[in-house]
């Protein structure tokens, strides 16, 4: 060009290749960044599935895949299996864990395709077989030792499949029932329940060594008259008071409860059909390591759960009228306008759940290992 000298050019590209150059160098730099980052994420969900074979787990899976860059980190394994030493063994085709790259330690599980599990019979407990179209959770861990602090598991439209337990040969007719769940199948819509767990585990009965919440939505169950089929929704909020026994077995649960070790119930909340309930109680174990508790319950609707129990024939005779008209004595309206609610005590011991003078339900001995 007319009055340039050809020098000037590369003064004016130079600056673009610094830029480019300094991209260049950080793109890369941060692409090894993200790298350790999966690298670190996936050791710590590597070390905890170490832990869990330590304790007896059998689990399997593909090679896990990283993906997820430049925002998060993502790992993805296939045909994983797990199986532990109580029985329980659970598989999925795909699990994918994946962070936020600045949130390690808020991990998002999904299971795009669901997931399958079984549990074989135990005491009281019958087998049972539980599967999800779709499932998924968070994990949330210690960055530092890489433990969970917290587990939430979601699942939709499961269906849980209990088997039939007979009853022990030669048992009583008034002997407590064989199982706490009636064989059938039962389809859930939505269940969550998450697992507390303090990242300092207490020392003595006075503080939390575990805090559960479950939370159940339109699960379909056998036909009860004036209940219906279809509890709309279960909600339980609960707490392990003391140091967590590390196994379901005599010589773990028994310090614990020597101890003062109780279950906390902090709020228990049913609707089925036109009946529902609030309630609150802490349970403990006797000295045959049975259950036992009492608590408080306010209830609306109670005249449907006189009716199911005159109709299972937990109230024979005049007692079902006498209770219908307890309840209508009893019952006070709310001030709001809605439905009469009666509140009562609840009481759990020798194999008995009591709702005032009312046997709601039996539950057969737990079976420690």
């Amino acid at each position: 060009m007319p009055g340039r000298r050809l020098s000037e050019f590369p003064m004016r590209v130079r600056p673009l290749t610094l830029v480019l150059f300094l991209v260049l160098v950080l793109v890369t730099g941060y692409a090894v960044w993200w790298h350790r980052m999966a690298t670190r994420l996936l050791g710590l969900l590597e070390h905890n599935t170490e832990l869990a074979r330590a304790a007896g787990a059998s689990i399997t899976y593909q090679p896990p895949t990283l993906g997820g860059f430049p925002l998060g980190i993502s790992i993805t394994a296939t045909d994983v299996k797990v199986a532990k030493p109580d029985g329980l063994s659970w598989s999925a085709e795909t699990v994918k864990a994946s962070a936020p790259i600045w949130r390690l330690d808020q991990v998002v599980l999904t299971l795009a395709k669901g997931g399958h599990a079984t549990l074989p019979h135990e005491g009281g407990r019958p087998a049972l077989e539980a599967t999800a179209t779709i499932a998924g959770g968070r994990v949330t861990l210690d960055l530092p030792t890489g433990t969970p602090r917290s587990v939430q598991v979601n699942l939709n439209h499961a269906t849980l499949v209990a088997a039939a337990l007979p009853a022990p040969e030669g048992a009583p007719a008034d002997a407590p029932p064989a199982s706490l769940v009636p064989a059938g199948s039962y389809p859930i819509e939505n269940l969550s329940v998450t697992v507390e767990r303090p990242l300092t585990p207490p020392t003595d009965h006075t503080g939390t060594g575990l805090a559960l919440h479950v939370d159940v939505t339109n699960m379909t169950v056998p036909p009860v008259r004036s209940l219906g089929t279809t509890v709309q929704r279960l909600i339980l909020a609960a707490r392990v008071q003391g140091p967590v026994p590390a196994a379901p077995t005599v010589d773990a649960v028994t310090p614990w409860s020597k101890d003062g070790g109780t279950v906390e119930v902090d709020s228990l909340k049913l609707d089925w059909g036109d009946l529902h309930m609030g309630a609150n109680a802490t349970l403990a174990l006797d000295a045959n390591l049975q259950p036992q508790g009492s608590g408080t319950a306010e209830l609306s609707g109670l005249d449907n759960l006189v009716d199911a129990l005159h109709d299972g024939g937990s109230l024979r005779g005049n007692a079902a009228t006498w209770a219908h008209l307890g309840v209508a004595l009893l019952a006070k309206p709310k001030a709001n306008g809605g439905a009469p609610t009666l509140k009562l005590p609840i009481t759990m011991q020798d194999h008995k759940l009591q709702v005032g003078p009312l046997t709601v339900a039996h539950y057969p001995d737990i079976a420690w290992r």
